[in-house]
């Protein structure tokens, strides 16, 4: 009798390990997408952390872009993400925001993800007190045709777009 018992246990043993299995399997397939159903729009990148801004010593310096910095512009600098991307940087604990354009790379400090230019940093309320901002970053579509010049928040206070 102790034998059957040990058998039957040792079979009870498979069957559920066969059943997880096949639990598993199911799991898995069903978080695939169906090719017909998948979409073929590239992900727009998200980040979350710290900015900090340029120093005003930097004003007219070349950037990894090229272009000469200017604190007056709406531009910032990342490491990652490719020149010329515009993100949208929102300021979490205020709610503001502004579109950027990366033209240079940085910060090269681990503590911050993006170094925004002056004008990004007053806009999100950076300039006075500790300097840096938790913010959310995200990626704004190509558009087909270049930003206006006008840099005007729509509604007003809300954010600022280049």
């Amino acid at each position: 009798m102790l034998i059957f018992a040990k058998v039957m246990q040792k079979k009870i043993s498979l069957i559920y390990f066969f059943l997880t299995i096949l639990f598993v399997a199911s799991l898995h397939a069903q978080s695939n997408i169906p090719m017909d159903t998948a979409s073929n729009a590239p992900t727009l990148f998200y980040q979350e952390g710290k900015a900090s801004y340029y120093s005003n010593s930097l004003h007219g310096r070349r950037t990894a872009s090229g272009e000469k910095y200017n604190k007056k512009k709406l531009t910032a600098a990342h490491l990652t993400l490719p020149l010329g991307t515009r993100v949208k940087v929102t300021n979490k604990k205020t709610g503001k925001w502004v579109i950027v354009t990366i033209n240079d790379r940085g910060p090269y400090s681990k503590k911050y993800i993006i170094d925004l230019s002056y004008r990004a940093a007053k806009h999100l309320c950076m300039t006075q007190g500790s300097g840096y901002a938790r913010i959310v970053i995200e990626e704004q579509p190509k558009k087909d045709q270049p930003w206006p010049q006008k840099h005007v928040p729509e509604p007003a206070g809300q954010g600022l777009q280049k």
